[in-house]
């Protein structure tokens, strides 16, 4: 079989499976987290808003959902004991009704970016740098 055969066939497949999976009904923004992190959660419309939903999770306990723009939602704070990993919530609709449940990640609390220190030596280096831009300049421009 042709390479670009191959690959119209494995890129078929993928999409038949992604159309084939379930929609995904809770809603966890943002994702990934970190511990002590605000987050915000929604049933995705699919809880009937005048009859209540709960969301419940190992990261932040039962939270009631109320009616909101994107359906059924609340706001939680993530525990500050929770540590890396996969998690789940579930979304209950009303007394008896339907449950549905997604896995969301919570990351090392470590921020990405720069710290103090990584700035202060970025600027040291760039001071280095104009130091020695302006040296050559001097020094090549026959005013040494």
């Amino acid at each position: 079989m042709k390479p670009a055969h191959s690959a119209a066939v494995v890129l078929f497949g993928l999409t038949a499976l992604g159309l084939a999976a379930p929609p995904a009904w809770a809603q966890v923004d943002p994702d990934p987290m970190v511990a002590g992190q605000r987050v915000s959660i929604s049933d995705g419309r699919q809880c009937a808003s005048g009859r209540g939903a709960w969301a419940s999770s190992t990261l932040f306990g039962s939270v009631v959902l109320r009616p909101g723009e994107r359906g059924m939602g609340a706001q939680a704070r993530v525990a500050e004991g929770a540590g890396p990993g996969r998690y789940p919530v579930t979304i209950h609709c009303a007394s008896g009704g339907e449950s549905f449940t997604e896995s969301v990640t919570v990351r090392d609390a470590r921020v990405e970016g720069v710290n103090a220190a990584q700035a202060a030596g970025g600027l040291a280096l760039l001071a280095l740098a104009a130091g020695a831009a302006f040296w050559l300049r001097r020094t090549v421009g026959g005013r040494s």
